[in-house]
């Protein structure tokens, strides 16, 4: 996969609702594909929400593929599950 490119599996999700990253509430489970990096299943433990919208929402998410707790744009989620 190129350094910029969307991991081409999850790329329909993407498309068929670019905002679904707005529904996340901490608990879902969630489709997280970040440009450069394969997608990955992930609990979403916390959503940030700035004061400014201008300024971006990240996610803090438990990557269920390692265990590792990551801290990521919130438009990378693209699917959210339960």
């Amino acid at each position: 996969m190129a350094p910029g490119q969307l991991d081409p599996a999850v790329e329909p999700l993407r498309r068929a609702n670019p905002k679904r990253f707005c529904d996340a509430k901490p608990g879902h489970l969630a489709v997280v594909a970040m440009a450069g990096r394969p997608w990955f299943m992930a609990r979403v433990c916390e959503i940030s929400r700035p004061p400014r919208s201008p300024i971006p929402k990240f996610a803090r998410v438990l990557n269920i593929d390692n265990g590792d707790i990551e801290r990521i744009p919130a438009s990378g989620i693209v699917e959210l599950i339960a």
